[in-house]
């Protein structure tokens, strides 16, 4: 019975000597502060353009880049940028991305 006893002890802190090396699972988020929500962005699509400040509050960026068809901007990739492509004809935007 002793020998019974000291088996489940034995058993009983090795479990919590496990319990004790694993690591604690990090808070989820709902994304990086100032970070671009894509949803956000692709709504604006067909819309009138929107100034810098006004993209900034409906997606959640912090940078604005503002482009026209066909302008070439650099492909780094920014996780608080929008980039809106604005027709100058139409003055709606044709596209709206994050990064």
């Amino acid at each position: 019975m002793k020998m019974k006893s000291l088996a489940i002890g034995a058993a009983v802190l090795a479990t919590l000597g496990l319990a004790a090396c694993q690591s604690p699972t990090p808070p989820t988020s709902a994304g990086p502060a100032g970070a671009c929500r894509p949803d956000a962005a692709q709504a604006l699509v067909g819309k009138a353009a929107v100034s810098d400040a006004e993209a900034r509050r409906l997606t959640g960026a912090t940078l604005v880049r503002q482009i026209q068809p066909g302008q070439a901007v650099t492909m780094d990739y920014r996780q608080e940028r929008v980039t809106i492509e604005t027709d100058t004809k139409t003055g709606k935007i044709v596209r709206a991305a994050c990064g």
